[in-house]
């Protein structure tokens, strides 16, 4: 805009004529600058119009994890919920219990412990057969053997999250929840004959070793997640194909700026969101109730505060990102890789900067990063690898125990595209 007003300056100035550059100046304003201001808003308009029909918003179903202490865990927060409901509440020690399932099944689960570590520094930890610790009552101490492993429960949520997606013809990324990761159970496997029903246990303190100070028990996994349970409205309509059904779903009363899954993998052909209803095309032929994932779209409240940073595997809203999602363009130049792990706005933790193609790795390596795929079984794919796609980053952030699960999500995403090749992360 501002060029066409100086070009139309210099015309006026090499008018001569007071009267023609008057009338000029009169014709131009009221006519041409209105046209070329009707054209620029159109232009606008259509601009508008082509980012959003390229593609669907693949961020509307982004997932956003955090961590929170269990003392300031709000169950009523307008955008996250516990992963697990059973986090809400505090753990209790029931003696008779424990002494059942450790002469059923050889341990009980004694506690869940966030650890603020490194990757690298969890494994030995969870590699170790045993570790001693004691039990306070409110008669005494004792000795105890634990076992640590790996928390499956959090991971889980994830994995049927996947099933959840694939059902309801989604497209599946990564959730970025480098949090649940750090998760460990520690199970006792046997308890002292002196410790009887009788007795309160007070505590029990596994001997975590150096990482006894960066063990929480208190912390509660968060996500932008809600299950709820809900009714089928009206009757079921018969599909032109006379096979399934159509149901429809109220979600009036929880918002349409939500995205809503049904949790149903192998009933349903297809679900539909319209304004304030959920169309759902399935086998069933009665009207029943639906068991629902409800994926809170909405932004974090200014007085909100988390120990930790929430994650999110949300993209970057811009025109080629859209563009190559439209075109389903595989990644295969450096400058689109880069542009890809960038997409994903991890700068400020770590920041790419190049990738080495190298031999399989031999037996026993370690790796830097894992995968936060591990659930996907049934990927297409070459057997064996034949060589290892190596991303390269460089640390940014002070939060060091988090880099490696934050690089190990972008390499998880890097993965998903190049499956000719085992793709790792490092750290330089």
């Amino acid at each position: 805009m501002a060029d066409m007003e100086e070009m139309i300056k210099e015309e006026i100035s090499r008018i001569s004529g007071l009267q023609e550059r008057v009338v000029f100046k009169d014709i131009v304003e009221r006519l041409f600058l209105s046209l070329y201001e009707t054209n620029q808003e159109m232009y606008r308009e259509l601009e508008s119009r082509i980012m959003d029909d390229l593609v669907f918003d693949i961020n509307r179903y982004q997932i956003t994890v955090g961590i929170v202490e269990r003392a300031y865990l709000d169950p009523s927060h307008h955008l996250l919920s516990p992963i697990r409901e059973e986090d809400m509440s505090v753990p209790a020690y029931d003696i008779l219990e424990m002494r059942q399932q450790i002469e059923e099944t050889g341990q009980s689960l004694v506690g869940t412990y966030f650890m603020e570590c490194d990757y690298l520094d969890i494994r030995p930890l969870l590699e170790k057969k045993r570790i001693a610790g004691r039990i306070y009552t409110d008669k005494g101490e004792y000795p105890a053997e634990f076992a640590v492993e790996r928390n499956e429960a959090y991971l889980q949520e994830i994995s049927h999250l996947y099933e959840v997606f694939v059902s309801n013809g989604v497209p599946w990324q990564t959730v970025n929840a480098p949090y649940l990761y750090k998760f460990v159970d520690v199970y006792l496997e046997n308890l002292a004959e002196e410790i009887t029903p009788a007795q309160k246990i007070v505590k029990i303190e596994p001997d975590l070793e150096e990482l006894a100070q960066w063990a929480h028990d208190d912390y509660v996994p968060i996500w932008n997640i809600r299950k709820l349970t809900m009714d089928s409205v009206g009757f079921p309509v018969p599909c032109e194909d006379h096979k399934g059904y159509e149901h429809t779903i109220s979600i009036r009363e929880y918002g349409s700026e939500h995205v809503y899954l049904i949790d149903d993998t192998t009933h349903i052909y297809n679900v539909r969101q319209t304004e304030n209803r959920l169309i759902v095309m399935g086998e069933e032929a009665e009207a029943r109730k639906w068991q629902v994932y409800m994926i809170k779209n909405g932004a974090i409240r200014r007085f909100d505060r988390f120990t930790y940073p929430l994650m999110t595997n949300g993209r970057k809203d811009e025109f080629l990102e859209r563009f190559s999602r439209r075109q389903g363009r595989r990644v295969r130049t450096e400058g689109e890789l880069s542009r890809f792990i960038g997409s994903y706005g991890m700068e400020d933790y770590v920041v790419y900067e190049g990738y080495e193609i190298l031999d399989r790795k031999e037996s026993g390596e370690a790796s830097e990063s894992y995968s936060m795929n591990g659930f996907i079984l049934d990927e297409i794919r070459e057997s064996g690898y034949g060589k290892r796609l190596v991303l390269l980053f460089r640390k940014k952030s002070a939060l060091t125990f988090l880099l490696r699960d934050i690089m190990s999500f972008l390499v998880s995403e890097v993965q998903l595209m190049y499956g000719e090749y085992m793709c790792e992360g490092r750290l330089l």
